[in-house]
Formats: C-alpha cells, structure tokens, sequence
C-alpha cells in the first residue's frame, strides 16, 4: 500500500516538473527558474514568463521529495529511494543558496 501511495505523489511530482520543463524556451528561462527569478507577481505577469509554472516545479519537486522518502520505507526500493531523496535535497538546497548569494532586492523586474 505505501508503494502504490509513494507511486502516485512521485507520479503527480513528475508530471509538474516534466510540464514546466517542456514550457521552456530558453537558457535564460532556466537560469531564472532555478534561480527563483519568477517567485515575484511582478515577474509572473512579465511577458513570456513562466509565473505560475515555477511555483508548479518547486511544488512538483517537493512531491518527488515525498514520494521518495516514503519510498525508502519500502524494502526494495530503499537504497535507490534514499539516493534520490539526497539528490533532490542537494538540489533544493544548491538552489535556495544560490539564490540567497544572487539576491535581486531592491532591482526592477525584468
């Protein structure tokens, strides 16, 4: 039962990542999306931006964070859930500090 719940929230987790990742069309789309460059409501309603999306991807990541660590409560999907879960908290974390470092406070919108 834990794996078909795992399953699902890993599933919807994917769908939002895979979704907001094939709305790109540019470089500078990813910079900005990984930068947390389109958390701002003026950012969002800038002209090709991808607003809402963005907040669908981090949303997406942390259903794939979910869904991962509850799968390393399964036994055969234990060790490569675990790697995953580290993966996915390396990235979260790699993102916020970068963001942190590049901070755009006080700057006009794009």
């Amino acid at each position: 039962m834990l794996s078909v719940v795992a399953s699902l929230i890993a599933i919807v987790g994917l769908a939002f990542v895979a979704g907001t990742l094939i709305r790109l069309r540019s470089l500078d789309q990813l910079h900005r999306l990984l930068s947390y460059d389109y958390m701002s409501l003026v950012d969002s309603r800038a002209d090709g931006a991808l607003g809402g999306v963005a907040s669908d991807f981090f949303t997406g990541i942390a259903f794939m964070l979910v869904g991962s660590v509850l799968f390393t409560r399964v036994a055969k999907t234990g060790r490569v859930a675990r790697v995953i879960s580290a993966l996915l908290f390396v990235f979260v974390a790699v993102t916020l500090v970068y963001a942190c470092l590049t901070s755009r406070v006080g700057t006009t919108p794009y």
